[in-house]
């Protein structure tokens, strides 16, 4: 054979073996690029999980904190309401007069 045709032969045979090493690399990449699609949906589905756990957790502590603040505004009023009708059975005439004038004003306020 001569050598043009020898180095022919080699360039076919070279271009061959690096359409393989190609085609080789490009299958060791698509393989990565599954790993890697696979991790980031695991990753997705655990970034959801702590999502929802953070928003059971902040919505029990919304809860626990509204029933005590309910609470105790309901004890306030209590004492409130305990306190009126014991200044009212005190003073029942002091009673009568505020509930006169508050009467008085309502009833100026709203003709206008």
């Amino acid at each position: 054979m001569t050598t043009a045709t020898k180095t022919a032969r080699n360039a076919k045979n070279g271009s061959l073996a690096s359409e393989a090493e190609l085609a080789a690399e490009i299958e060791g990449l698509r393989k990565d690029l599954s790993a890697l699609t696979e991790r980031f949906a695991h990753l997705g589905e655990a970034g959801v999980r702590t999502a929802a756990d953070y928003s059971r957790e902040t919505r029990a502590a919304a809860r626990e904190k509204g029933e005590a603040v309910y609470a105790d505004i309901s004890a306030r009023a209590s004492e409130f309401e305990h306190q009126a009708a014991e200044s009212i059975r005190r003073h029942p005439l002091h009673a009568l007069g505020i509930a006169a004038g508050i009467g008085f004003l309502a009833a100026f306020l709203t003709r206008r």
